[in-house]
């Protein structure tokens, strides 16, 4: 009897922290999306655009689709006075303009930018794959100006999903 009330305890516990693991990504970039939404409001920007989030090394196109696309409707849900451009409608704009979609942005590349999709400024963001996490940095940045006016760093956990994602399973 002890030893299934042990495996019953040991199955739960299991259950418990593959779902701790499975919501950490979404909450981690639901809480950066948060965070950097009121730095935004107190800048008073009007259109905010998601330029994209970019590896320091070993590119993965798949995990930063998803963390842009994420992190983009976290953005606008939080959102209270400025709104988000719609992350197809930049695509368009970047192929029409031949724009590089590289993550580092110089001043004119974030003025010509601003001007063509009107925003007042724009997030980049930058991750690095860690043996069990993945650190994310992001930056607003003015498109007047390129000045950083706010940023957020996290982590997210190294889970299954992700991992499987990068081609680590």
């Amino acid at each position: 009897m002890l030893q299934l009330q042990r495996i019953l305890l040991a199955s739960v516990l299991l259950f418990y922290s593959a779902t701790a693991l499975a919501q950490g990504f979404d909450a981690e970039v639901e809480d950066m999306a948060r965070e950097l939404a009121q730095k935004i409001d107190a800048k008073e920007k009007a259109k905010v655009a998601v330029w994209g989030f970019f590896a320091e090394t070993g590119k993965n196109e798949a995990l930063e689709t998803l963390l842009a696309e994420d992190f983009s409707m976290h953005l606008a849900n939080y959102a209270k006075k400025f709104g988000v451009v719609d992350r197809a409608h930049l695509k368009v704009v970047f192929k029409e303009h031949r724009l590089h979609y590289e993550g580092y942005i110089d001043q004119n590349t974030a003025k010509r930018l601003g001007k063509l999709i009107a925003a007042d400024a724009v997030v980049v963001g930058t991750y690095t794959i860690l043996s069990s996490e993945i650190k994310i940095r992001l930056k607003v940045l003015d498109t007047e100006t390129a000045l950083q006016i706010g940023g957020v760093i996290g982590t997210i956990p190294m889970d299954d999903n992700i991992a499987k994602l990068l081609g680590k399973l």
